[in-house]
Parts: structure tokens; C-alpha cells; sequence
């Protein structure tokens, strides 16, 4: 306790559990992607996770077949790539991650960015994705390669 102006305060500690509502996001969805024929959704929320949610069959009360976790802070985008077998996800936490569908497992985390990564794109023709952050840098990456095709500091393409 402290003594503040010969009064006594009081403090408490207080612990919070979070339980996780089964196979729900416990915060808002920032973005969604569906698979090309249909079947699988997918959604970027604020509570650092991804979801993929079967779309055949799906009750008004849906649960995810399969959770992403693996980031640290909001997944402000997703995209599917590699003829739908990865998903890349942007976050607040200022990593790219790429993730198996299947198995959910992330299997490169991309470090670039110094700010929020808030969007990406995905060229199937070329197999690149560009994302953009807050950091004003929009890099374009060979997720086949693993590596950075370019990158644009305060990039601006339209004006």
C-alpha cells in the first residue's frame, strides 16, 4: 500500500481469462478470401488470427476447420497463392507469414517491413505477391525464390 496525502490506498490485482468462443474469431474481421471454387473461406481478424470456414453445409452457427495462429497483433489482409496450397497473411505485427493449408503450419515468416503490413496483392501469372505497409514501402516478392523482386520506399504508382 501506498500513502498518498496521509491517506492509504489500495490496490488490487485483477486476472482476465480470454476463452476463445470454439471455432469463432474473438475479435472484428479485417478481410476475407475465397478459395476459386467456392468451398473454403478464409478471414484475417483482429485478434492475430487466421481462419479458413468450410462454405458446403454451413449452419448459421459455422465453425473454422482451421486456425493460422501465429501472429502477435491484428491480420489486416490475406491472399491465397501457389495454386491454393499456401496463405499469405499481413499484420499489424510487421511480418508477412506464409501457411499450409492444409496442415496450418506457418512456413516462413518475412521480417521487411518496419510498420504495419496492411494489404497485399497476388499476381498468379507471375507467382508475386506486393504488400504495403505504413513504413510508405511497397515490396513485391517471389514466394518461390523467397526472396524480394523489388522494393519501393514511399512509393507512389498513381498520382
Amino acid at each position: 500500500m501506498q500513502s498518498v496525502g496521509g491517506t492509504r490506498k489500495r490496490y488490487r490485482r485483477v486476472s482476465y481469462i480470454l476463452r476463445e468462443e470454439e471455432g469463432r474469431h474473438r475479435s472484428g474481421v479485417n478481410a476475407l478470401a475465397q478459395s476459386g471454387r467456392g468451398e473454403l473461406l478464409f478471414s484475417a481478424s483482429r485478434d492475430g488470427t487466421a481462419r479458413c470456414w468450410r462454405t458446403v453445409d454451413a449452419g448459421s452457427k459455422a465453425k473454422s476447420a482451421r486456425t493460422y495462429d501465429g501472429h502477435s497483433d491484428w491480420v489486416n489482409d490475406l491472399v491465397l497463392i501457389d495454386h491454393e496450397s499456401k496463405l499469405v497473411t499481413a499484420s499489424s505485427d510487421t511480418t508477412i507469414k506464409i501457411w499450409g493449408i492444409q496442415d496450418a503450419n506457418c512456413v516462413h515468416s518475412i521480417t521487411t517491413h518496419t510498420d504495419y503490413v496492411k494489404a497485399l496483392a497476388y499476381s498468379p501469372d507471375r507467382c508475386f505477391v506486393a504488400s504495403c505497409g505504413l513504413d510508405k514501402e511497397v515490396c513485391i516478392w517471389d514466394f518461390e525464390a523467397s526472396t524480394p523482386v523489388s522494393q519501393h520506399k514511399g512509393a507512389c504508382f498513381f498520382s
